[in-house]
């Protein structure tokens, strides 16, 4: 039995300018599945061909706060496709944290060519691969994965005092601000080359099961939306790609200003588990 997943997205600009909301789309999202990969240029859902394993999934908030958000976000999921390929690696997570290091001091040394880096984007990413989900994550756009009747969210928001909090110190009237972000980096102490990723928090492996749902969203969705309402609209829709325009509903209903990027995937059939893929067993979270 090969792993089969069906995949639903949405890439919505929220409740538009007129009603409050943004004038533009900073969101993008990755697809990458059955040998091709699909992202958002410039309003258009592009598609190549591009051979891989398993499925990979990539949400990326732009920051509407710096310049050139979606640029970012369209950065990021370009250079998050590539990881797609045959073959892939044994050592999942740790190719998964080394990679969005490695890219973002790439994109970080590009964008400061052009002067003080001004650009930054969330960028979670799920990759599905024989019986187990590896991710990783910058930011707070969320993961989270529905089994039965319960949503478990995975990914922890980056924000000030999560990070405080991490490491001991006091919570602070501002911390929930968002602490660093993909390029632009931070931590909350200017454009740098930094981000923390801290395996078992900000990056883990998960077995899957038949009948789980994995999500990817930006804050758009979960900012506005409960989780207990995001889990019976999971649990209500029948196909992944009616999972996404459900949850894009309650998210215009609800009258979200930013942008909703949702990415969904249903788990349909997983092969037999076998050992090698948890290559960090000490980093898988027992539900």
């Amino acid at each position: 039995m090969s792993l089969r997943v069906s995949v639903g997205s949405v890439c919505h600009v929220g409740v538009g300018a007129a009603l409050g909301g943004r004038a533009r789309n900073e969101d993008n999202f990755l697809v990458c599945r059955d040998g091709s990969s699909s992202w958002l240029d410039r309003g258009t859902v592009v598609t190549r061909e591009q051979p891989g394993d398993g499925v990979l999934l990539s949400v990326c908030d732009g920051m509407g706060g710096h310049a050139g958000g979606d640029v970012a976000s369209l950065a990021a999921v370009r250079v998050l496709s590539k990881l797609y390929q045959p073959a892939a690696p044994r050592n999942t997570v740790r190719v998964l944290v080394n990679y969005l290091h490695e890219s973002h001091r790439s994109l970080h040394r590009a964008a400061l060519q052009q002067g003080p880096v001004a650009m930054g984007t969330t960028a979670t990413v799920a990759w599905l691969l024989g019986s187990h989900l590896f991710w990783a994550h910058v930011g707070d756009s969320r993961l989270y994965l529905l089994r039965g009747s319960r949503l478990f969210r995975l990914t922890a928001d980056q924000t000030r005092n999560e990070f405080a909090r991490r490491d001991g110190r006091p919570a602070t009237a501002d911390g929930d601000h968002l602490a660093q972000s993909f390029i632009y980096g931070s931590r909350g102490l200017g454009n740098d080359l930094t981000l923390r990723i801290d395996k078992g928090i900000d990056a883990g492996a998960e077995p899957i099961e038949v009948g789980d749902v994995v999500m990817l969203c930006s804050d758009g969705l979960w900012g506005v939306v409960p989780d207990e309402a995001i889990a019976a609209c999971v649990q209500g829709a029948r196909t992944a790609q009616g999972v996404a325009d459900a949850l894009l509903e309650l998210a215009l209903d609800a009258d979200s200003k930013d942008n909703v990027t949702i990415v969904v995937a249903q788990i349909q059939s997983v092969p037999p588990r076998v050992d090698e893929w948890n290559d960090d067993p000490e980093e898988t979270v027992q539900f």
